[in-house]
């Protein structure tokens, strides 16, 4: 009898020991790649691109900046070599019939460059009027030491000498939007291509 519950127990145990089944080696867990993640897609596609009823495409290799109070977005654009910092690209929106008017903003920003002792840069700033997709444009480019570097709304004044401005202003349906591209000399002249086409792809929305 007792012959009989040890050979009962001992079947018993090696059933159980071929029904258990080893454990699956844990996977790693999987992190999902965002557009802002190192290794995605170009940061334009999560980069804000639509403002006051129109929408335009950033330029590749423009990086999307930090966020400022009263921006739509900053693009940020990497030095050339010999540069001593990147230069920025700022967008600002501020409502239908806000932000001052065309000339007004143009004006500001001529007025934000010197020469090197304080008077009047060497070479003027240009302002040029287009058309682009229906939309009223207004540009200006300037170079000199740049005294806005405190911000487009901001009573601070910074001097950044050798600095380069490419400015637009884009009568958009819902109001102007403003695009600045500041930064030094060299390294917004290597920009001014990509600058170009991104006004260039302006449209309404």
């Amino acid at each position: 009898m007792c012959l009989v519950v040890l050979l009962a127990f001992a079947a018993s145990q090696t059933a159980c020991k071929q029904n258990v089944s080893a454990p699956e080696a844990e996977k790693p867990a999987q992190t999902p790649v965002l557009p802002n993640s190192p290794g995605a897609s170009p940061v334009a596609s999560v980069a804000p691109t639509q403002a006051g009823g129109i929408a335009w495409t950033v330029p590749a290799g423009w990086e999307m900046g930090p966020e400022h109070q009263m921006r739509v977005a900053t693009y940020r654009i990497h030095a050339i070599a010999g540069d001593p910092e990147d230069a920025e690209c700022a967008v600002y929106f501020f409502g239908p019939g806000q932000g001052g008017t065309v000339e007004a903003n143009l004006d500001r920003w001529a007025h934000q460059f010197t020469g090197p002792d304080g008077q009047a840069p060497a070479a003027p700033p240009k302002i040029e009027k287009r058309v682009i997709a229906g939309l009223q444009v207004s540009t200006l480019t300037a170079s000199g030491t740049y005294l806005g570097a405190g911000g487009m709304m901001s009573q601070e004044q910074v001097k950044k000498p050798n600095f380069r401005m490419r400015a637009a202003i884009i009568e958009a349906p819902q109001g102007l939007v403003f695009f600045k591209l500041t930064g030094p000399l060299n390294t917004v002249a290597a920009a001014e291509g990509d600058f170009s086409s991104l006004l260039a792809s302006m449209h309404r929305q």
